[in-house]
């Protein structure tokens, strides 16, 4: 008389791994969901904020010229390019080695007419967040 025992453990076993490497795989692609997500949220708020002070720079510049933004935005000079710097908050400040974003100003004039170039930058990266063109008119 042969006895054969089976009682499925193996391949109840083999169901259970299944199961566990299914639920591994779910999770490793929410993960990098949540990570993508996290990702554009930082860059949709940075860009957000970028422009915003790039608005604030144009209207600082048509009202009181460069020496408004070297007051208000502590703006320093690198030959014909002006340099303004924030922190993570979008703070002004005027050390660039705490800074988180950096603002760069390009001024362009011919006859009446002065433009400004701004362009803003995440500086862990180097990702321009935004640019922005303004125009005014010189005064006499």
């Amino acid at each position: 008389m042969e006895s054969k025992r089976d009682s499925g453990t193996a391949m109840f076993l083999m169901e259970i791994i299944a199961v566990v490497c299914f639920f591994i795989l779910c999770a490793g692609v929410c993960i990098l969901a949540f990570v993508k997500a996290n990702h554009l949220s930082r860059l949709a708020k940075d860009v957000n904020y970028a422009s915003l002070a790039a608005e604030s720079v144009a209207e600082v510049w048509k009202a009181q010229d460069m020496e408004g933004l070297e007051r208000q935005f502590f703006m320093s000079m690198e030959g014909e390019t002006g340099v303004i710097c924030w922190d993570n908050q979008w703070n002004p400040v005027e050390d660039e080695k705490t800074a988180d974003f950096s603002a760069q100003i390009d001024l362009a004039g011919d006859g009446s007419v002065e433009e400004a170039r701004i362009r803003i930058r995440r500086l862990q990266d180097g990702t321009e967040l935004f640019e922005l063109s303004a125009r005014k008119i010189r005064c006499p």
